[in-house]
């Protein structure tokens, strides 16, 4: 896709999804912006414009927001995790390590 176009297709399709990320992932609008960026850096070594690259780059977005949802999700349980061990409390009376370190109910 030439420059140009990557241009124009840019400024069509950024704040749209945008709104998707927001709306259909939850994300907070600043975070929203991250992922369609992330989006549109992929989409400059890979897009196939002979394709539908709007539909591609709804994909790539869909795909990154729900990535960054995990990584949220994560971060927010370890950081439960390293508060209850720094206050010497067990996260739950039934969690304990498995072999791999995981936290495992018995």
């Amino acid at each position: 896709m030439a420059d140009k176009d990557l241009a124009a297709f840019y400024s069509e399709h950024y704040l749209p999804l945008v709104r998707r990320a927001t709306w259909r992932h939850g994300l907070s609008k600043e975070d929203a912006r991250d992922v369609v960026q992330d989006a549109f850096l992929v989409a400059i070594e890979k897009i196939d414009s002979a394709g539908n690259p709007k539909a591609w780059l709804i994909q790539v977005v869909d795909h990154l927001s729900l990535n960054h949802r995990r990584k949220l999700v994560r971060r927010s349980r370890l950081t439960a995790r390293w508060e209850a061990s720094a206050n010497g409390q067990d996260e739950d009376s039934d969690s304990r390590h498995d072999a791999t370190g995981r936290w495992t109910r018995e």
